[in-house]
């Protein structure tokens, strides 16, 4: 569904497309997961430690985490199929899609000047924001989850591949 909106803008065939975040909403969801995650493993050792002092709460913590991550997975699954929050690599440039899946931002390699990214590493929570410059205008800039993202090692190499990056 994505693909043919973003084959529309004259950016040659699609390479690739990642999963992008929105900021605010994808690191608020990845914090809670991973506390959601150390609480389940403070309740199991607890439960080892003391097993009366838990009275079978960690069967309904383990079905509570097992849920939370099937429901991350199942949405993953669900947003590359719509096109929403995506970034597509194209043999001519780069298009990021928001939320509802509509193009939000567009840039052919031809006008790109350079790549500037930032990688956050944290306890819960990890993520790499991505400039891609470009002549004249502001930069597209995404977000994209994980401490080793594909997106960002796919881009630096698309982009090398153009000829625009060193």
């Amino acid at each position: 569904m994505g693909n043919d909106r973003v084959a529309g803008l004259g950016l040659g065939a699609v390479r690739g497309d990642y999963a992008v975040i929105n900021p605010a909403l994808g690191a608020v969801a990845q914090v809670l997961r991973g506390f959601l995650l150390l609480l389940w493993g403070a309740l199991l050792v607890t439960t080892v430690v003391n097993p009366s002092a838990v009275d079978g709460n960690a069967a309904v913590a383990t079905a509570v985490v097992a849920a939370v991550y099937a429901l991350k997975f199942g949405w993953r699954r669900l947003t590359a199929r719509l096109g929403v929050n995506r970034c597509y690599l194209c043999a001519d440039g780069v298009a990021v899609t928001d939320r509802f899946g509509r193009i939000r931002d567009s840039v052919a390699w031809s006008e790109v000047t350079g790549v500037r990214q930032q990688a956050v590493a944290g306890l819960v929570v990890a993520c790499h924001r991505v400039e891609v410059l470009r002549r004249g205008a502001a930069p597209l800039w995404f977000v994209a989850p994980g401490a080793k993202s594909a997106l960002v090692r796919a881009l630096l190499d698309e982009g090398r591949r153009s000829g625009v990056l060193r």
